[in-house]
């Protein structure tokens, strides 16, 4: 009896591992069936997740108000080098791809650096250490932004333009943020990878013929002058954040200046040849001696808030040089658009001509000149002589 209930048994066993292997590729086929829609699921869910969250937070994460400096640096290049008419389209697609480029850089930034920032006082409630956003979301906003912004710049720009920005997330992502811990020349790589962006403009007018262009001088003098305005103005943050870059661990030259003298001593190098810059373009023909006429008032309040600095050294003269640093720019940007020109003595090439919007500011920005209205009020030969000595194409 036991030896039947034995064979009963493995008959019984023999039948369920026949059904089990008979059901198993269905199984299977089942859960191959399944696998894509459950991938999906997770990307659906990922991407529902980031588009749930306040766009506040992602203001924050692209660095919003530093990321609109960055685009806004990118015009005035355009505006100077564009033949004919503006293009609202490219002016568009350069300024919005500019935008999204670095939202991706500073997204990418932000990833490296979220256990430093977490250590902060200033960027501890920043979206990624205070646990607002995780970092498959900002990984997600990252490659959106990017992508997009890289691909609105070859198609709607240039790809010359594309490849600038590309080279700018590069730099910024790849050396300025983990050199912020090895040394204190990364202000100097984070100052060229700043500057970068003046150049987008140039290439969206001209493409990659900027460097055979008579506006490559202009390009390398906007990108030089961007790059000295940063050091000062980057050693002024630092020196006002330096405990917290302490904290984070962070290597800059002002964070062991415990008076304020050493860091108003490094800026001045850099002030004294942002006033000579001006001159020296005027003097080669690049631009109106109205350039270095104009950029002497912000010149001066800039090193009259630097003087401050160095005489009162403390965070509220300190934040005072800070924001005159960017008065100063903003002035310079202007003055440089309304100002810079090909010399009269280069042919240009057929459309290459300055745009006709800058011919009408200038003959409005003429008429305002005192040395324009004396010469018609008293001698009455503005338009035989050439007007103010200051305005004329070519320099002195």
């Amino acid at each position: 009896m036991a030896a039947v209930r034995l064979l009963r048994l493995g008959a019984r066993g023999g039948c369920q591992f026949a059904l089990d292997r008979a059901l198993l590729p269905r199984q299977l086929r089942l859960a191959a069936s399944l696998a894509p829609e459950a991938s999906r699921q997770v990307n659906n869910d990922a991407i529902s997740s980031v588009s749930s969250k306040s766009p506040r937070l992602y203001w924050k994460l692209a660095k919003g108000k530093l990321t609109l400096w960055v685009s806004l640096s990118a015009l005035p290049g355009y505006f100077l080098a564009v033949p004919g008419a503006l293009d609202p389209v490219v002016m568009s697609a350069l300024f919005v791809g500019t935008f999204l480029t670095s939202s991706s850089a500073q997204t990418m930034n932000q990833m490296i650096e979220v256990k430093r920032d977490a250590l902060m006082k200033r960027t501890a409630q920043r979206p990624l250490p205070s646990g607002q956003l995780s970092l498959s979301e900002a990984a997600l906003f990252a490659g959106a932004s990017g992508s997009s912004g890289l691909a609105l710049l070859a198609v709607g720009a240039t790809p010359a333009t594309a490849g600038v920005a590309a080279a700018t997330m590069v730099t910024y992502a790849a050396l300025y943020t983990p050199m912020k811990v090895r040394s204190p020349f990364n202000t100097h790589i984070g100052a060229i990878s700043g500057s970068l962006p003046t150049l987008m403009g140039f290439t969206a007018a001209l493409g990659a013929g900027l460097v055979c262009s008579p506006w490559a001088p202009h390009a390398a003098w906007l990108f030089g002058m961007q790059t000295l305005w940063q050091m000062p103005h980057f050693y002024a943050l630092a020196w006002l954040h330096r405990a917290d870059y302490l904290c984070g661990g962070y290597k800059m030259f002002p964070l062991t200046d415990t008076t304020g003298a050493a860091t108003a001593s490094m800026s001045k190098p850099y002030l004294a040849a942002l006033c000579v810059l001006p001159w020296a373009m005027s003097a080669c023909g690049s631009a109106s001696w109205m350039l270095p006429v104009g950029a002497f008032f912000p010149s001066a309040f800039w090193w009259h808030t630097l003087r401050n600095f160095e005489q009162k050294p403390s965070p509220a003269t300190c934040r005072r040089f800070f924001l005159g640093s960017l008065s100063y720019l903003i002035a310079m940007l202007a003055l440089f658009t309304a100002y810079a020109d090909v010399d009269r003595s280069q042919k240009l090439e057929e459309g290459e001509s300055q745009p006709r919007w800058r011919a009408k500011i200038r003959a409005c920005l003429q008429d305002a000149c005192p040395h324009e209205q004396t010469c018609r009020e008293l001698l009455g030969s503005a338009g035989q002589s050439g007007g103010c000595p200051l305005s004329r194409d070519k320099p002195l």
